[in-house]
C-alpha cells in the first residue's frame, strides 16, 4: 500500500511538474522575481511591488491556485552600478489532496550599468519550501468495499511509514541584461531554478528536484508616440521535458493624470508534443500601478474535460520613483 500511494502521488507530482514544469504563470514579466533572480531590482524606480494570482482547473474538479508576491528595490552607487535586493513569498495550493507548497526567498543583484542605455545584472536567490498535503476526502484502493461496490472514507487506508509534510532549501541563479536604444528596448534573461538539486520526497526515497533552466526574451518596440509593441518568449527545460510561452502585446500611451497606458495582446503556450493554450492578455497603468488579467482557453488533449476553459490570472505592480527635491540656496549677509 505505500507503494501504491507513492505511485498515486508521483501521478499527481508528475501532473503538475512534467505540464507545467513548477509553478507558471501566463503573465510572467508580472512576476520578476518568480523566473529570474537577476531581475531583482532591474528597473529605474526606486521600489517595486508585485502580485500575482491564477486559478486553474476549476472545470476538472477541485481548481489550482497560486499567489506570488514581492518587493525589491536598487541601491545605487553613485547612480551607476549598485546591488539589488528583495524578497518573494509563493503559495501554491493543488488538487484534492490539497497538495500545498510555501516559498520563501530572499533574492541579491548585482547590478552594472555600463551606461545610461545598457545594464547587464547577476543574480542569487534562496530561501525555504515548505510543503505538505492530506488525505481526507481520498479514497485509496484499500479502501474498497465489495458488498457495496463503492469506495468508503471510513475503511483503513493503510498507510503507513509516509511524510504529510517536506521541507528543504532551494538556490536559485541568473543573469539578465536590459538595454535602450532610441525606439527599441530589448531584455533578456537566462536563469537555473533548484540549482542545489534539493532532496524532494514523501516516501523516504532518493528523489531529488533536478536544475530546471529558463530563458526569457521581450522586445519593447516604440511606434510612434502613442503606441508601442512587445513582442515577448520564455523557455524552459528540465531534462526531456520543456515549455514555451510566446506572444505579443501592444500598448497605447494615454495622456492623462490617472490612467496612463492600456493594453492588451495574445500569446501561446506549447510543447515540442502538444499545444497546451491559447491566452488573452488586457490591463492598464493608472497613478502608477499597473494591473493586468489574462484568461488561458484550454486546447489540449484535457480540452474534452474542461470544454476548453484553463485558468484565470490577474496581476498587480506598483513601481514607486522618489524625486529628488531641487534645493535653492539662498545668500545671508552677517551682521
Amino acid at each position: 500500500m505505500r507503494h501504491t500511494l507513492c505511485l498515486l502521488l508521483i501521478i499527481i507530482v508528475c501532473r503538475i511538474a512534467c505540464f507545467a514544469q513548477d509553478t507558471h504563470f501566463t503573465q510572467y514579466y508580472a512576476t520578476p522575481l518568480v523566473f529570474n533572480p537577476a531581475a531583482t531590482g532591474l528597473f529605474d524606480e526606486n521600489l517595486r511591488l508585485s502580485n500575482n494570482y491564477r486559478t486553474q482547473w476549476s472545470a476538472v474538479g477541485v481548481p489550482y491556485q497560486t499567489v506570488s508576491v514581492s518587493v525589491d528595490a536598487p541601491f545605487r552607487f553613485r547612480g551607476k552600478s549598485g546591488l539589488g535586493v528583495g524578497f518573494m513569498f509563493l503559495h501554491d495550493k493543488s488538487g484534492g489532496t490539497k497538495l500545498v507548497a510555501d516559498k520563501f526567498m530572499l533574492s541579491l543583484s548585482y547590478l552594472l550599468r555600463i551606461n545610461q542605455s545598457n545594464v547587464f545584472s547577476i543574480g542569487l536567490q534562496g530561501g525555504y519550501v515548505s510543503k505538505h498535503f492530506t488525505l481526507d476526502g481520498i479514497t485509496l484502493p484499500s479502501q474498497y468495499n465489495p458488498e457495496t461496490g463503492y469506495y468508503d472514507v471510513n475503511l483503513p487506508n493503510n498507510v503507513t511509514d509516509m511524510d504529510m509534510s517536506l521541507g528543504y532549501f532551494d538556490m536559485h541563479a541568473g543573469v539578465a541584461y536590459s538595454g535602450k536604444f532610441q525606439k527599441v528596448e530589448p531584455t533578456v534573461g537566462l536563469s537555473v531554478l533548484h540549482l542545489n538539486a534539493p532532496q524532494e520526497t514523501y516516501c523516504n526515497t532518493n528523489s531529488k528536484l533536478t536544475p530546471r533552466m529558463l530563458i526569457n526574451g521581450e522586445v519593447r518596440i516604440l511606434c510612434n508616440k502613442s503606441w508601442a509593441a512587445i513582442p515577448h518568449i520564455l523557455t524552459t527545460f528540465n531534462k526531456k521535458t520543456e515549455e514555451m510561452l510566446f506572444g505579443a502585446l501592444a500598448e497605447r500611451q494615454i495622456p492623462t493624470k490617472a490612467i496612463t497606458s492600456v493594453f492588451f495582446g495574445a500569446s501561446g503556450r506549447t510543447s515540442f508534443s502538444n499545444f497546451d493554450a491559447a491566452m488573452l492578455t488586457a490591463g492598464l497603468t493608472f497613478y502608477g500601478i499597473t494591473v493586468g488579467a489574462s484568461y488561458d482557453i484550454n486546447l489540449s488533449k484535457l480540452m474534452q474535460a474542461t470544454n476548453a476553459r484553463g485558468a484565470f490570472e490577474i496581476s498587480l505592480i506598483y513601481k514607486l520613483k522618489i524625486e529628488k527635491k531641487n534645493y535653492i540656496t539662498l545668500p545671508c549677509d552677517r551682521f
